[in-house]
């Protein structure tokens, strides 16, 4: 046996060994990528329909403090109270809001008022900007919690809590500070909700303290697995393969009855990160029914002008504040907000 031949026998066993190499480096990867992205969990999700439990029973541990409190703002009761989750940083957002859609003085048959949900920022500067603007607008409800995405079940059922303690309100507009609102459409909706946005000749349905609403964008959708994304969920955390119905935590409104029964329900429940996901949660636990309505926008619909806005109650998708001014005020000069 030359040396050539053996030579030639090692590369054709190297090319073989290198070919299965690579195969076997193709299928492990596939396998990682098929992990990553959640492909293998879903064969280990439980049926929702069959075996969906969620832990109650436990003590509420929804005990923070109000570092600002305008606890007069409802000194007389209104309508309609706007509670707006907004960061701190967001001052330039806030104050376009108090300009549009969260003026208080838009109507002068119906009394509205407007607060805004903050968190604690990590910037000292911006809690003193936070306590400035509180002392000048008497509108902030800062609570003493790090203001973060994770934490919006914080803010969101705070904000529920200060509600029902401190405002005797007919009705609660729960909305992010990065949404168009015409507050003329909510008040319509809710004096109507049934028929809305087209009302029926003789047929009039009104919600007041015995009846429910909780109403917004409706879904049903199943958890993210993927880990790569900003909502990505463990089996261990959550088991099942369909959330329950929630409503997108962007936009939705409940009268005083419905707040108090959801509040309840939620005080025991185990906290969940994702708040409209907990409300949801918490509204199934309390058999509360969600009602649907097209006119809370989750995915921003194309500005063709006011008419396109006319039914229009809120709208996700405006972070330029500068946007939303414009369209709110073109809408409101044709009556639509």
């Amino acid at each position: 046996i030359t040396s050539l031949s053996i030579g030639a026998s090692f590369l054709t066993m190297a090319w073989s060994f290198s070919k299965y190499a690579k195969r076997f480096a193709v299928i492990g990867i596939t396998i990682c990528i098929l992990d990553y992205i959640g492909t293998f969990k879903h064969y280990h999700e439980l049926e929702y329909e069959r075996y969906f439990d969620y832990p109650t029973g436990l003590p509420s541990d929804y005990n923070y403090t109000y570092i600002h409190n305008p606890s007069e703002k409802c000194r007389i009761p209104p309508k309609l109270l706007i509670i707006v989750k907004s960061a701190a940083e967001n001052v330039y957002r806030r104050n376009i809001i108090r300009r549009t859609w969260g003026y208080e003085h838009r109507f002068s048959d119906v009394e509205i008022r407007c607060v805004f949900l903050l968190g604690v920022s990590k910037n000292e500067k911006t809690n003193i900007i936070s306590k400035n603007e509180s002392s000048k607008f008497n509108d902030i409800i800062q609570i003493d919690f790090i203001d973060a995405y994770f934490n919006n079940t914080i803010k969101t059922y705070m904000g529920m809590k200060w509600s029902l303690s401190y405002c005797n309100s007919e009705f609660f507009f729960f909305v992010d500070d990065d949404y168009y609102v015409s507050t003329k459409n909510l008040l319509k909706y809710v004096s109507n909700p049934g028929l809305y946005p087209k009302a029926v000749p003789n047929r009039y349905i009104t919600i007041n303290e015995k009846n429910e609403l909780f109403s917004g964008f409706v879904m049903q959708t199943p958890p993210h697995r993927h880990r790569f994304s900003k909502w990505y969920v463990s089996l261990k955390e959550y088991p099942f393969d369909l959330w329950p119905p929630y409503i997108t935590a962007g936009a939705f409104v409940l009268n005083r009855n419905t707040l108090y029964k959801l509040f309840s329900s939620g005080s025991h429940l185990k906290k969940f990160r994702f708040d409209d996901i907990f409300l949801g949660i918490a509204a199934l636990k309390a058999n509360l029914t969600l009602k649907h309505c097209e006119m809370f926008c989750f995915n921003k619909p194309k500005y063709e002008g006011p008419a396109s806005f006319q039914y229009i109650i809120a709208s996700h998708g405006f972070e330029n504040s500068k946007e939303l001014e414009i369209i709110w005020n073109e809408c409101r000069s044709a009556g639509f907000a």
